[in-house]
């Protein structure tokens, strides 16, 4: 009867720490997803409201020409 009192806690402890383990694998994915929210942001020049820092960045050209459209 104690083998079987072992296992079970063995088997109880197992379940536990896979739940755990699965719960930290969805908070760190849900934290890979939800870093794009964290992206810097800039007054857009010549407008009254902001824009993505990046994106302005990466072609600033391309902006100011689109800005006098």
């Amino acid at each position: 009867m104690g083998c079987n009192e072992s296992n079970s806690s063995w088997k109880a402890v197992a379940e536990v720490a896979g739940a755990i383990a699965t719960g930290l694998l969805a908070l760190h994915a849900m934290g890979l997803f939800s870093s794009s929210s964290n992206r810097k942001t800039m007054k857009a020049p010549g407008r009254n409201y902001r824009i993505y820092r990046d994106d302005f960045e990466r072609d600033p050209a391309s902006y100011f020409r689109n800005l006098r459209k």
